[in-house]
């Protein structure tokens, strides 16, 4: 029973170690707030893929909620859409994972003085949010 007790203990300590090294390891920079919302862009996991897409993360923390939601997008920035490719929400304060989903949605259009468009031109211009 001792021995089944500290392996649970053991099972329980990895797992919350691994927990904490994939929250930790996105690099989210803040780019812009709305009342109790912030946006924010994972700077490391932002790839161009064409003269036309790019796929990153993206983070949006509603404080007043205790929320946090994590969404992969693809943003075809030409166009002025982006697609969610999956999406996570998260209790913002420990991080715990609520909800997800891995279903691809399909691309919606955004408008050029939307948030969408801020965290755009921050990944485009490296943070210059001046340019309209």
């Amino acid at each position: 029973m001792q021995k089944k007790f500290f392996q649970t203990i053991f099972l329980a300590i990895i797992i919350s170690m691994m927990s904490f090294a994939i929250c930790s390891a996105e690099n989210f920079k803040f780019v812009d707030a709305e009342d109790d919302t912030g946006y924010y862009v994972d700077i490391d996991n932002i790839k161009i893929e064409s003269q036309k897409f790019i796929t990153t993360t993206i983070a949006v923390v509603k404080a007043n909620l205790n929320r946090m939601y994590i969404y992969n997008v693809k943003i075809n920035y030409k166009e002025q859409q982006y697609q969610i490719t999956s999406s996570k929400i998260l209790e913002y304060d420990s991080r715990k994972e609520l909800e997800s989903n891995d279903r691809q949605r399909p691309f919606r259009p955004y408008a050029p003085k939307s948030e969408m468009a801020e965290l755009v031109k921050f990944i485009l211009y490296g943070g210059d949010l001046t340019s309209s």
